[in-house]
C-alpha cells in the first residue's frame, strides 16, 4: 500500500507541479504514532484537491496546507532591502543558490520558517531567502512601492545619511519631489556616485544599441557565479534575462525555460541571416544548458564558467573550445517582445 501511494503523489506533482522551480509540492507519506498521513505544502490547488481525494480513498487522514500559507496576512510580500539577496534552493545558509532578487524589487512570499521565507519572485522562480534581506508587508504597500520605484541602478552609490549603499545593475529605487531618492528600507538618500536611470529612460537607451554591445558595456568582465544576476556574480541565463530587462524584455530565468520563449530562428551555417541579439542555446547529454547572444560575424558574448565569466568568443573559431560549443548549439530564438512575464 505504501509504494503505491508514493507512486500515486509522485505521479499527482509530474500532473500538477511539473516544475519545482516555478511551483511547490511538498508532500510526504509520515508516520508519526498515530497512524499513516499525508502531510505538506503546494502552490496548486488541483494538486491540493487531488491528494486530498487519494487521502479520503486511502482512508488516511491528511495534514495538507496551501501556499501561500493563509495564516502570513496579512505580510504577504516581501521587498528587497539588501543590495542582493541570495535566493536558495532549501531554507539555510549551506543552500544552493539558485538565483537573487535585487534591491527593490518584490517577492511574494509563501511561507515562514525559522526565520526563511518561501517566495515567489516575478519570473515565477520558487525559492527560499532569509528573512534579513527583505522587509514584508501587505500586498498594497508592495503595489504602492512598485508604482513609485520608476528608477534602475546602472551601477549606482547611494549615500544613505553616514552609509553609503552600492546596488547593482538594474535595482531599483524610488525617486522623490525634493530630489532625494528613496531606498527600498525607507531611507533617504543621495547619488553619490555610478549611474541611475528612470525605467522607461533605461529601455530607451537599452534599445539604441544592439543587445550584445549593452551586454558588454556593463556586464564586461563580470565573474561567473552560479545563480548570478548581476555585474557582481553572474550566470549565462542571468546575464541574459539581465540584458533583455534592461531593454524592458521579460524572460524566464533559467536557460531551459528561456529556450522555448520568443519566436525560433533556423539553424544556418556560420549563422547566416541571424540578427545580433538572438540568442543561441546550447545543450548537454540532452539537456539546454548554456545561453550566448549573437553579436554577429561569427561572435557571441556569454556567461561561461570555463571563461571566468562575461566575455565575447567567435563562435566559428578553430579552438577546441569554438568547436565544442558549435556540437552543443541546438536552438537560435528571436526573444518575445513582452513586458511581464505570464502567470
Amino acid at each position: 500500500m505504501t509504494d503505491r501511494l508514493l507512486r500515486s503523489i509522485d505521479d499527482l506533482r509530474r500532473k500538477w507541479v511539473p516544475d519545482r522551480r516555478l511551483g511547490v509540492f511538498d508532500v510526504t507519506l509520515a508516520d508519526e504514532g498515530r497512524g499513516l498521513r499525508l502531510t505538506g505544502v503546494t502552490t496548486s490547488r488541483d494538486a491540493l484537491a487531488a491528494v486530498r481525494r487519494l487521502a479520503s480513498e486511502a482512508g488516511l487522514l491528511d495534514d495538507l496546507q496551501p501556499l501561500p500559507d493563509p495564516a502570513l496576512a496579512p505580510e504577504t510580500d516581501a521587498i528587497v532591502t539588501a543590495a542582493v539577496a541570495p535566493l536558495l534552493s532549501v531554507p539555510g545558509i549551506k543552500g544552493e543558490r539558485v538565483t537573487e532578487a535585487l534591491h527593490g524589487e518584490t517577492l511574494v512570499v509563501l511561507q515562514k520558517m525559522n526565520g526563511w521565507l518561501r517566495v515567489r519572485a516575478a519570473d515565477g522562480y520558487h525559492a527560499w531567502t532569509h528573512a534579513g534581506y527583505v522587509a514584508t508587508g501587505p500586498a498594497d504597500w508592495a503595489d504602492d512601492w512598485t508604482a513609485r520605484a520608476t528608477v534602475r541602478s546602472l551601477g549606482a552609490e547611494l549615500k544613505c545619511s553616514d552609509l553609503k549603499l552600492r546596488l547593482p545593475i538594474g535595482a531599483r529605487v524610488a525617486p522623490r519631489r525634493d530630489g532625494a531618492l528613496e531606498a527600498a528600507d525607507g531611507r533617504v538618500c543621495q547619488l553619490a556616485g555610478g549611474v541611475l536611470r528612470d525605467a522607461s529612460e533605461l529601455g530607451v537607451e537599452a534599445r539604441l544599441v544592439a543587445a550584445p554591445e549593452w551586454a558588454l558595456r556593463w556586464f564586461s568582465g563580470a565573474p561567473y557565479l552560479w545563480g548570478g544576476r548581476t555585474e557582481w556574480g553572474v550566470d549565462c541565463s542571468g546575464l541574459v534575462q539581465a540584458v533583455y530587462a534592461a531593454r524592458g524584455v521579460a524572460l524566464r530565468r533559467d536557460t531551459d525555460l528561456q529556450s522555448v520563449e520568443g519566436r525560433e530562428v533556423p539553424l544556418a551555417e556560420r549563422g547566416r541571416g541571424w540578427e545580433a541579439g538572438v540568442l543561441l542555446y546550447f545543450a548537454e547529454e540532452g539537456r539546454v544548458s548554456h545561453t550566448a547572444i549573437w553579436a554577429g560575424a561569427g561572435r557571441i558574448v556569454h556567461a561561461a564558467l570555463s571563461r571566468g565569466g562575461v566575455a565575447s568568443d567567435d563562435l566559428f573559431g578553430d579552438s577546441l573550445y569554438a568547436r565544442r560549443l558549435r556540437g552543443q548549439l541546438v536552438a537560435v530564438r528571436r526573444p518575445p517582445n513582452r513586458l511581464s512575464f505570464p502567470p
